[in-house]
């Protein structure tokens, strides 16, 4: 129990560190759609998923992508810090990271489509 609870305070501590760093320094001058050519990782997630950004608030996009990286972020590098051999830590962070970009991008985009198709209705 004693190091779930090292692993959360961890995983806290980071996400509110990475996110302070995302939400002040990195989209600082990103909240507009004019901006979007400044962030390549938003233009792949729009293009991927066939938005329009007509229909859909880009800042909740923008937010949501960057709250998506933070998580994958915080999270890995918690997971690297709590695994003891180097290999190891190595393998299972890069498969989770995988895991993590594929399925969190996947289900952000079915939400924001799905959102994008009720605004018509």
């Amino acid at each position: 129990m004693n190091e779930l609870m090292k692993f959360l305070y961890d995983f806290v501590c980071f996400f509110a560190l990475i996110s302070i760093i995302y939400f002040v320094f990195i989209n600082k001058g990103k909240k507009e759609y004019s901006k979007l050519r400044d962030n390549d990782s938003v233009k792949i997630f729009i293009a991927r998923y066939n938005l329009d950004i007509k229909k859909l608030n880009y800042n909740v996009i923008l937010r949501t992508h960057t709250l998506i990286n933070t998580f994958i972020l915080s999270f890995s590098t918690v997971l690297i810090m709590n695994i003891k051999d180097v290999v190891w830590s190595v393998i299972i962070t890069f498969a989770v990271i995988i895991i993590l970009i594929y399925s969190l991008q996947e289900i952000a985009g079915r939400y924001f489509k799905r959102k994008e198709e009720q605004k018509y209705v």
